[in-house]
């Protein structure tokens, strides 16, 4: 079996952004005097060993050399493509992470590009999809493979009467289900603002009136650097898999 892992929060945040951020919380790349980026400390996913299908569909808010399309980055926001991504992923052994980023591009799409009725079966059909990629890897994946499912938020209220963070989702249908408890872990992005407009971007790793968790000491601290870099390390030694 896979392992699927939640990275949620608001736009803006550092969701798309961790790719490319070390595991120190910096941002190497920097731009040369001639144009070109100094990939020379890099340090973020890497590309030869991390796929990132872009569901958005939408310019990187990195340096595009990183995760060049038709290489390391796949452009579709279909779930049958991402499924046959994930297979071909599955039978092959270059490809360690895939990044989904976001499931509600995926949902949005089907809903407003292919669904002319809101009928029950339309909404059956939509929560079917989404749940059988995060299945997939739960279940058929390849044990050294990491999927992140990268999505956006909404206020949930729990059994206590207290609003909480929880994934957004198309429908009563996956509102129900709750896809984050088909992960072990899940991650919300959090962000101290800087009047100066020096922002720190951070992974909170336990629940802070949301739907975060990961697994029992897989992390010392309540807030880590937003790198994917680092989760992916630190997963990969926690669950002894290369």
């Amino acid at each position: 079996m896979g392992i699927s892992v939640g990275i949620l929060g608001i736009s803006g945040t550092g969701k798309s952004t961790c790719l490319a951020v070390n595991p120190d919380g910096t941002y190497a790349p920097k731009k040369l005097p001639d144009g070109q980026w100094d990939m020379s400390e890099y340090k973020g996913m890497d590309p030869e060993t991390t796929l990132w299908i872009n569901c958005d569909k939408k310019p990187p808010s990195f340096p595009r050399p990183i995760f060049p399309v038709g290489k390391s980055q796949i452009l579709t926001s279909d779930s049958d493509v991402v499924l046959a991504i994930l297979e071909k992923v599955h039978k092959g052994e270059k490809i360690k992470s895939v990044v989904i980023d976001t499931v509600n591009a995926i949902m949005n799409d089907k809903e407003m590009l292919e669904f002319k009725k809101a009928t029950y079966d339309k909404w059956m059909d939509l929560a079917r999809d989404i749940y059988t990629l995060i299945s997939f890897v739960n279940h058929e994946m390849r044990p050294d493979v990491i999927v992140y499912f990268v999505g956006h938020v909404t206020l949930y209220t729990d059994v206590d009467g207290n609003e909480s963070k929880c994934l957004l989702t198309n429908g009563r249908k996956l509102e129900r289900i709750k896809l984050e408890s088909k992960m072990t872990n899940v991650l919300f992005t959090a962000v101290d603002r800087g009047s100066d407009g020096e922002h720190k971007y951070y992974f909170e790793t336990q629940a802070n009136r949301s739907t975060g968790k990961t697994a029992l000491l897989m992390f010392n601290d309540f807030r880590i650097p937003n790198s994917l870099a680092l989760v992916d390390k630190t997963m990969r030694e926690y669950y002894n898999i290369r």
